[in-house]
């Protein structure tokens, strides 16, 4: 029986399956690799079978009718074999030792029940951004190696898709925890699995290389179906009613906050004339599972101003605030722009470089990393 089955759902991944494949190498035996083809219409199955014809431990199983993600995902656990299990996406690819890595994690001592892995993303225009799971670890309160969820709440805070967590099969299997329908199925699945799991580990060397390309995820996508993420959302909540412990409720309640803040505040996801409505259900989530105003308090600055206009249900304070911050946005933009041409035409003749292009760079991305952080901002908590 193989160490780590890698499961992957597979939709419209003909261009990039291939790539993905490429990099899941190391292993040996040890290694399973479940292709779920979610019925796609394109030749991406032609290119499962193309790699399963030279590697035994690819194998290909299908969805009955297509399902989405979260669905194929259950599929491909039903016919995993191996100890621990590793939900992959096909337009994705892992970091060179990612496999060794993973192994050494799930086959030393203690066996945990789920590890988190360190990721990166790389966006469609070329940035690399780091994923947060090292610094969070560095903040650690519990052993990195082995904790729970109540010994570490703040873990909540690392990314809730599902390809940075490697689970113990039986586990999984155990709980009866799977991918509901619908979009944003990783949340009640994530969080779910952090609260049952007895004894989380962690990887910061970067495992797993998340490709976020145009048109290609939901967090670039204008639909309606992004109002889903209330029933998940939900979901978690229907999930911990019975968890008593503070720490795990407020953190909870900190990362929810800010994960619907970041919804409805990308232009690519939420339809403007959606946008009241979306801050609507956003409010009533706020004001039903606040914990306690001697146990939170909004953030300071910006983000603690959109709490705040929450709390009041104020969605025509957001809307000016968005607008203001947005034009300030641009203002900085242009003057970084401005002060590179300056530069440019202060500069020797023979230097050839492209007139504003490393300053028009750093104010676009930073203005991009400003719309969607990777990390909460951190509210006050009593006695914190």
């Amino acid at each position: 029986m193989p160490s780590l089955s890698i499961v992957i759902p597979v939709y419209e991944a003909e261009a990039y399956l291939a790539g993905c494949l490429r990099t899941i190498v190391g292993g040996g035996d040890r290694l399973e690799v479940v292709v779920v083809d979610d019925c796609s219409p394109d030749g991406s199955r032609a290119v499962a079978e193309r790699f399963a014809a030279a590697d035994p431990r690819i194998r290909i199983v299908s969805t009955p009718e297509n399902a989405g993600s979260g669905p194929a995902r259950n599929v491909g656990l039903a016919a995993a074999a191996g100890d621990y299990v590793w939900f992959v996406d096909g337009d994705d690819e892992l970091k060179p030792g990612a496999v060794e890595r993973v192994l050494a994690a799930v086959e030393g001592p203690g066996r945990p029940d789920v590890v988190l892995v360190q990721h990166e993303k790389v966006r469609d225009t070329g940035v690399v951004e780091i994923g947060e799971l090292a610094g969070l670890a560095e903040r650690s309160p519990a052993d990195p190696a082995g904790f729970t969820l109540a010994e570490w709440p703040q873990i909540v805070d690392y990314t809730h898709t599902p390809w940075t967590k490697v689970s113990r099969r039986g586990f999984l299997t155990g709980i009866g925890l799977g991918f509901p329908q619908g979009w944003y199925t990783d949340i009640p699945w994530t969080y779910g699995l952090l609260r049952r799991a007895e004894r989380i580990a962690v990887v910061t060397e970067c495992c797993y290389q998340w490709r976020q390309r145009a048109g290609s995820s939901i967090t670039r996508t204008r639909d309606d179906r992004h109002f889903d993420v209330f029933t998940q959302w939900q979901r978690v909540w229907d999930d911990f009613e019975d968890v008593e412990d503070q720490g795990v409720r407020v953190a909870l309640f900190n990362h929810m906050v800010w994960h619907l803040l970041l919804v409805i505040g990308n232009t690519e996801r939420v339809d403007p004339k959606k946008r009241r409505e979306f801050f609507r259900r956003t409010s009533a989530l706020y004001r039903r599972y606040h914990p306690g105003h001697d146990a939170w308090h909004p953030a300071e600055g910006v983000t603690g101003l959109k709490q705040r206009l929450l709390a009041a249900r104020a969605y025509m304070g957001y809307e000016t605030l968005r607008l203001v911050y947005r034009m300030a946005q641009r203002l900085r933009g242009s003057d970084a722009k401005r002060v590179a041409a300056e530069r440019a035409e202060a500069a020797p003749d023979d230097d050839d470089r492209p007139a504003g292009s490393a300053s028009e760079a750093a104010s676009d991305g930073a203005a991009e990393r400003a719309a969607e952080p990777t990390v909460p901002a951190a509210s006050r908590v009593a006695g914190g």
